[in-house]
């Protein structure tokens, strides 16, 4: 005997018995025996609502993930083919799985993947790549939510850490070292992002903290900002130029303090140069050499086959970076035409700011740029000023890399007390166009997190992980170079391999949440692109709401109730027909 039938019998019988008590008790019994009977009806559908038919898609999988919100599951059909990931605070009615694969082996015939939540874990992604035909994410987390910063850092330079915060009008971040004092402050803009600066100073590492604080001062989030400093090794400079200047002397005061192999010749007349080490052209310093720095006037006065020498030396991959100082002589305009720059005289340009383009809180600091127009063709901007003119191009020869430098007076910067800025503006200026030299360096996880997968390539295949303890983890290689590694502990471990030692940092689990959550809704928005002509429908039977029959069955009840109030409160022996 099935549920329904026993309360449909129930309630039939209800009705006989009221029926027949009300026939017997005279008043209005036409009236109150059919809404015995109607509410009884009701009853019925309230207890068991009955069905309409529900389109659905037969191919579809509803995918729950950690982080929907109570109107994310309110509005879940009540279908089979819902699943909820781990992590996810679901009511009994919804398929609990432990990992996606399962999922989709118990649902076999599921062709396309509707996530829902806060996105998939990575242990996930590779099961749905191709399946993922729509995303219903579930909002961000307030606080901070994206954080972009270089993986390691020269000794001696500027690094800029970038960020967005979700939910935190008028608020602002600060930067402290690990001391605790406060390197940078910024204030937030409309969307939340920030952009701040900091000097790295010695070789290792160092754990930097950044705190987001809303407008009256409290502290709405915090993160750690992990920063690898390496000491690199020195570049080797050939510096010619027609004659002396501030610029070069302090380009050169600079590559000295920075330990760069410099060998110089400054010509002061005919026949009289200043020269520091010995800056020749021939074929072997120029092999040897990583970069040479040339301004026009020391190019008219090399010879023809000197100058032949050096470019084929770019060619085989020698960095060559033009100073323009002034007007080109058309010689030497001609040879840069060659080389991809097209300069000709103009009007003089006026003053140039920096201070965004190398982090720099309202310096006051102005420049000037070469009276020159250049046509770089399919060059690269090198530098570009805070108004978005480019000081410098550059772009590949060969195997080699040639710039058009046309900043007249960086030497400010020095002079200003931004010394720092200074030395970051020519460091990253000369790593760009120098020689490339050495193995490539292998990819290191950017977000590392406790008993998440973080993911190596371009290793050894002798490469292991240490920890802080001295514990030495051989990693599994892969043909690719490639290896996947979960970090149980968190804190700063190293890539082992050979005699290189590469730091990275693992966050804790619970560290900085809103980073974790808009890595998900990144990695599952890029699973997107499912074809959904693919669909298949079908049709169910889907319960109509309890809650108007419910309303109605109130409605019959009262007035029954009514009806038979006003019956025992008239004659008991009356009939009424």
């Amino acid at each position: 005997m099935s549920a329904a039938f026993f309360v449909a019998l129930l309630l039939t019988c209800a009705v006989v018995l009221g029926a027949l008590r009300t026939w017997r008790a005279g008043r209005k019994r036409p009236a109150r025996i059919g809404l015995q009977a109607a509410a009884a009806l009701l009853l019925y559908f309230c207890l068991l609502p009955p069905t309409a038919d529900e389109k659905f898609s037969a191919d579809e999988l509803i995918v729950v993930t950690p982080g929907a919100t109570r109107a994310q599951f309110a509005a879940l059909p009540s279908a089979p083919g819902v699943v909820a990931l781990p992590g996810v605070d679901a009511d009994a009615a919804i398929e609990r799985v432990p990992d996606l694969g399962t999922a989709l082996r118990r649902h076999a015939q599921a062709r396309r993947l509707r996530v829902v939540g806060g996105g998939l874990p990575a242990r996930d992604r590779d099961a749905a790549r191709g399946l993922v035909a729509a995303f219903d994410a579930a909002p961000l987390p307030r606080g901070l939510v994206e954080l972009d910063m270089p993986a390691g850092v020269r000794a001696g330079s500027v690094w800029r850490v970038d960020g967005r915060v979700e939910a935190v009008a008028d608020g602002r971040v600060e930067l402290r070292d690990p001391s605790g004092a406060v390197v940078a402050v910024q204030a937030l803009d409309k969307q939340g992002r920030f952009a701040l600066h900091a000097s790295a100073k010695v070789e290792g590492t160092a754990l930097f903290v950044l705190h987001v604080l809303d407008r009256d001062g409290a502290q709405a989030d915090t993160a750690t900002v992990p920063l690898s400093v390496r000491a690199g090794s020195p570049l080797k400079i050939v510096l010619l130029a027609g004659a002396p200047d501030a610029e070069l002397k302090y380009l050169r005061r600079w590559a000295a303090d920075a330990g760069l192999a410099l060998t110089s010749r400054i010509a002061l007349s005919d026949g009289v140069a200043l020269t520091e080490g010995a800056a020749a052209l021939d074929d072997a310093a120029l092999r040897t050499a990583d970069i040479a720095i040339v301004d026009e006037r020391a190019w008219a006065a090399l010879a023809a086959p000197r100058r032949q020498a050096l470019i084929a030396a770019v060619h085989d991959g020698l960095g060559l970076l033009l100073r323009a100082t002034g007007p080109l002589p058309a010689p030497v305009a001609a040879d840069w035409a060659d080389l991809g720059f097209r300069v000709q005289a103009a009007d003089a340009p006026p003053p140039v700011a920096l201070d965004r383009t190398l982090g720099l809180a309202d310096s006051g600091l102005a420049f000037s740029r070469q009276a020159l127009a250049v046509e770089a063709g399919d060059a690269a901007p090198l530098l570009r000023a805070d108004d978005g003119s480019t000081l410098a191009w550059l772009r590949d020869l060969g195997h080699g890399r040639v710039a058009l430098w046309l900043l007249a007076d960086s030497y400010r910067l020095a002079l200003g007390g931004a010394a720092p800025a200074y030395g970051t503006l020519w460091g990253d200026a000369l790593a760009a166009v120098a020689r490339a030299r050495g193995g490539r360096d292998p990819s290191l996880p950017q977000s590392a997190r406790v008993d998440e997968r973080a993911v190596f390539c371009g290793i050894a295949a002798d490469a292991a992980i240490g920890d802080e303890a001295g514990t030495r983890l051989p990693l599994s290689v892969d043909a690719r170079g490639c290896a996947a590694y979960w970090p149980a502990t968190p804190g700063w471990q190293a890539l082992l391999g050979g005699d290189q030692r590469r730091p990275f940092y693992v966050r804790a689990r619970d560290e900085a949440v809103g980073l974790a959550a808009q890595d998900r809704l990144r990695a599952t928005r890029a699973l997107l692109g499912a074809p959904v002509s693919t669909a298949v429908s079908a049709t169910r039977g889907q319960p109509l709401p309890r809650w108007p029959f419910f309303l109605a069955w109130l409605v019959a009840a009262a007035a029954l109730w009514r009806l038979e109030r006003g019956a025992a409160a008239g004659s008991g022996g009356a009939t009424d027909d």
